[in-house]
This record gives structure tokens, sequence and C-alpha cells, in this order.
């Protein structure tokens, strides 16, 4: 057997090259380290086009998420549902691509690091990763759905099964980062119980969770009526109460709260399309969007309020980069408004494609892994 190839710090290094070429270096440089969604962005993963799988919504996991989304969008799940665009739709595809591309280009031009495949492709045997039993093949545009970072911890958190496995494809970037930075924390939920075609038993957590705030993480859990709150026999539409009890346990060690709010699944099935973390102090939602209380701890921030019309445009699911800076969608009316006279600079991205045939917007494509107060 021969002996192992180590670096400078005495660690092992792979012989045998990079699965993604490119991808050690994006890694350079970076911490991991989240102080709150409001502190500068410094780092983030990003989303790629290289692989058009689309979610298959015939099993229960899609089927429970897809619900409360309009006719036309299931339609076209059910048209399109677990192929790849580039062959079966292939201009829906390359608009999805140059938003993708656009989204990374507006990080650049702000400043913020990223890590990303920008080789055009996947290897297949991280495309299939999950197909034996989920029968889903990788959708690569989804970045966040990779990792949650709370303080110097990144929490690997299992989205639905055809984007879980997103950390893999940047695993080289995050071996990096983690090489180089003492104080990171390597953590994970429970990964998913392996049946789509039913109510699965958790615990769960998906990356659409969590807001993040200073030493707490408030999850926020999806019911479509009031009634269901104290309900633990309805299906929630993601993260559920036994996976922030978890995530509770895991944090506490670590000087972390981790507490929950309910939303209306009704508007989405993730709160970070109904509810924003802008900057200290400052919050945006929908009206009406929670059924319950938020935590004391933010009682008395001051909430914007997102208008219905932006609100179905995907505009609560942006992206802070701190110092009055924001990613956002392009096309909003109202909370462009509000925020221009608040002396914020917005980084407008069109996203109308991505969000409009896949329900996720650019918070869903990205994965914030170093936000550090200057």
């Amino acid at each position: 057997m021969s002996e192992l190839q180590r670096d400078e710090k005495g660690l092992p290094i792979a012989e045998t090259g990079e699965i993604i070429p490119g991808m050690t270096a994006q890694g350079k440089g970076i911490k991991c380290y989240v102080h709150s969604e409001y502190a500068p962005l410094k780092a983030c993963l990003v989303g790629n086009p290289s692989e058009g799988w689309m979610p298959n919504g015939e099993t229960w996991e899609y089927a429970n998420m897809f619900a409360i989304l309009s006719d036309e969008f299931n339609a076209y799940i059910k048209k399109y549902g677990g192929t790849n665009l580039k062959e079966t739709d292939p201009e829906t595809y390359e608009k999805m691509a140059m938003e993708s591309d656009a989204l990374a280009a507006a990080y650049r031009k702000a400043g913020v690091k990223i890590i990303r495949n920008e080789t055009g492709h996947t290897p297949d045997y991280l495309i299939d990763y999950n197909y034996n039993w989920s029968k889903q093949k990788q959708f690569t545009l989804f970045g966040a759905s990779a990792f949650e970072v709370f303080g110097h911890c990144l929490v690997q958190v299992w989205e639905s099964s055809n984007s879980n496995i997103a950390e893999l494809t940047h695993r080289e970037a995050i071996n990096e980062i983690f090489r180089n930075d003492p104080e990171a924390v390597w953590l994970t939920m429970p990964p998913h119980f392996p049946n789509v075609n039913r109510p699965f038993p958790g615990p769960f957590i998906s990356p659409g969770d969590p807001r993040i705030f200073d030493k707490m993480v408030l999850l926020g859990i999806g019911v479509p009526d009031p009634s269901h709150v104290n309900d633990l026999s309805t299906p929630r539409s993601s993260g559920d109460e036994w996976g922030a009890e978890i995530l509770r346990r895991m944090m506490e060690p670590f000087g972390w709260k981790v507490k929950t709010v309910y939303f209306d699944s009704r508007l989405s099935y993730h709160i970070d399309c109904v509810m924003s973390v802008l900057d200290e102090g400052l919050l945006a939602c929908k009206k009406g969007a929670l059924w319950t209380d938020l935590p004391e701890e933010i009682q008395g921030w001051e909430m914007l309020e997102i208008s219905p019309e932006d609100q179905k445009l995907g505009i609560a699911n942006n992206v802070p980069l701190g110092n009055k800076r924001i990613v956002c969608h392009a096309g909003s009316k109202k909370f462009a408004k509000d925020m221009e006279k608040r002396g914020w600079e917005l980084f407008e991205v069109p996203y109308s494609t991505i969000y409009g045939r896949i329900g996720s917007g650019v918070h869903c494509s990205t994965a914030s892994i170093w936000r550090e107060l200057d």
C-alpha cells in the first residue's frame, strides 16, 4: 500500500486529481463563518446550469411541496418532470442558464467571492446519486441545498432529493476552506429517509427554512391553516418540529438558540419566499403570512410590508449583502421603491424563468458560507 500524500500541514490530499477542475482553488482565502443574514456577505456557493433535470412531481415528496403552487406551474412539472430540459425544453433551459449566470455576475459585481461549478458539466455519478431510491436526478441550479452556516458551524441540511447533494459537487472547495480555517466545525442533520412515496418520518430541515440572526436560528414551519399548528398529524410543507428540536440540541453547545415560527404554506413551501431578514432591526414580510408570533428577541424589529404582487414575484427570496445592499429579483415595484427610499443599492437579477418554473429564487440558488461584521 502506497503512503498517503500530505500537504504542508500534514493533512492527507487526494491522489486522483479534482472531480470538478478548479474547484479547490475557489476555496482559498475563505472562512466558514456566518454571524447573521444581515452581516456583510463575503463568500457564497452559487448554483450552476450544468444540468437541467426537472423534479419528478409524481412522488409524495414533491406533490406535498408543489400542491400550493399554480395550475400553470404544476402543468409544466407534469409535462417535463423527470426530464432534462436541455433536451426536452431547450428554450426554457437557455433562459434559466442566462438567469443563473446573471446571478453569479451580480455577486462578482458586488465584490462577493463565489464558489461555483463553471465547467458546464457535473459527473453522472453525482447527478444520479439519489436516483436508485428517489427516481430524482440532481438539478444543479440550487446552491442553497448544500448547507447552512451558523457561526463557525457548517450544518448539512437535506433538501429535496433532487438537490440535496449540491455540497458534493463543491466538496473540494469546502475541504480547502476547512484546511485553512481551524475554527470551522462540520455537522450534519440526519439524511433523508429513502422513501419519497410516503410522508417520511423526519427529522427534516430544508435550507429554505432557517432565518439567521446573531446567535439565533428562526425556523419557519409551513401549514395551510392555523388550526394545523398544534396538529402534528397534518403535513408540514418543508421542515418539521422534530427537525427543529434536533437542530436545537445540535447548536445549543455552540451558544446558539433555535426558535420556530409558523407561516401560511399556501404562499410558499419555504419561509424564505415569505419573510426576509434585511438588516439588524429590519424584516420584510407579506402581511398576514405568519400564523404565530415572532420570538421575543426580534418582536420589536421593524417589519417592512411586502405586497402580494411582489411576494408572487419572489421578492422575499432575496440575499442581503450588508451595508444597505441587496440582491433581489428584477421587476419589483413597491419593494424596490421602498428600499431605494431607505438608501439601499439593489442588484436586480432577472430570475422569472427559474422562479416561475421551479418556484425557487436567488436565495434558493445561494449558500452563504462567510458573513462577518466589518
